[in-house]
């Protein structure tokens, strides 16, 4: 007796649909990676631009300096992200405090951080 049996396997097509099926699912998975790693460097420089204000905030405070009133721009770059910032010193109605406003930009001259603080009249 001689006995046949049928070879059971994948077609080409079934080969093909799940080809297809594991590359976008790949696609996906490589996307939101991406997303993830652009998003991780954005925090990363809005952190670096907000330490930028405050140590210019706390610069003016620890070296008790009565800024002039107007606006400044200087380098303020940390580790090796380019930033610059630009300080605006206004009058308030206390002769004896000066509001600091501190804007931090990137390279693109967008803005990542803002602060704002007073300086104090030290007699």
């Amino acid at each position: 007796m001689i006995r046949h049996t049928i070879a059971r396997g994948f077609s080409l097509v079934e080969v093909l649909v799940a080809l297809v099926l594991l590359s976008v699912a790949m696609l996906a998975v490589f996307r939101s990676l991406g997303v993830g790693t652009q998003t991780a460097e954005i925090a990363h420089v809005r952190m670096l631009a907000q330490w930028s204000a405050e140590n210019r905030l706390m610069e003016i405070r620890l070296r008790r300096e009565w800024p002039n009133i107007g606006e400044e721009r200087f380098d303020c770059s940390q580790l090796d992200t380019v930033l610059s910032c630009s300080q605006k010193v206004i009058a308030t109605p206390n002769a004896g405090f000066r509001r600091v406003e501190l804007q931090v930009l990137d390279a693109g001259q967008r803005q990542v951080a803002r602060l704002v603080g007073f300086a104090t009249l030290v007699r």
